[in-house]
Formats: structure tokens, sequence, C-alpha cells
């Protein structure tokens, strides 16, 4: 084995192992909170959702009037019942601003209505 070939597995291991260190603490619990979400979304527990949400949480569904508050965001997928399933966020960003986060997901769930559901690739960014 060449010297240039040994020295470049001894990188690899040591990259390998010091990577669990370099973690990120905030996407770490950005991604545990949507997999919260998705838990609540998937099982229709619309109550887990009021702790993801403050008082005056703003949700603007398309083509519908913005939602404010974290009950009436409750209320609002409560009103949808089942009619998504297989909800699944997945992080893609994570960006701190002095005190505050945003996040950047994509979304993938299946849509269903009058018993007939259909898969859709939904895509949802939240930019500062």
């Amino acid at each position: 084995m060449n010297r240039i070939a040994l020295v470049s597995f001894a990188l690899l291991l040591i990259i390998s192992c010091v990577a669990p260190v370099w973690a990120d603490p905030l996407a770490d619990e950005m991604a545990a909170m949507n997999a919260r979400w998705d838990a609540a979304i998937n099982n229709a527990d619309f109550d887990a959702l009021l702790p993801m949400y403050t008082a005056d949480a703003r949700l603007m569904p398309p083509g519908a009037q913005p939602v404010t508050g974290a009950m009436a965001v409750r209320n609002f997928f409560a009103g949808r019942g089942r009619s998504t399933s297989n909800h699944k966020l997945e992080l893609v960003d994570v960006s701190l601003m002095g005190s505050h986060a945003y996040v950047t997901s994509h979304f993938t769930a299946t849509f269903s209505a009058n018993e007939k559901s259909d898969p859709h690739l939904w895509q949802h960014r939240k930019t500062p």
C-alpha cells in the first residue's frame, strides 16, 4: 500500500470517528420536532400540535385565509381529519438568525378525498 493511500485511509478513519462530535444540536432538535409533527398528523393527534405553535403563530394555507394562534392552527388540521396520511418531513436546512431559527424542509404525504387517495409530492420552504 503506498503512502498516499495509507494517509488517505487514516484521515478517513479519523473523520468518521470525529463526525458525530460535529453534529448540529439545533438541526437535531428541528429534525426531532419534524418527527413529532409527522406523528401528530399521521395519528390524527391534533392536540399534540399545540405545544409546537406559539400564541401568535400564523399558518398561511394556499388559497385560504391565514389562521392565527395555536388553537386555530390545531383546529385547521383537525378540520381536515384523516385526509392526510404518510406525512414525512425531511430537514433540508436550519439557519439561525438572532434568536430565531428558520427551517427548510421537504415533505411528502398522501392526500385523500372522497375515499380516493392520490400520492402527491409537496414542498414547503420557510425562508427569512
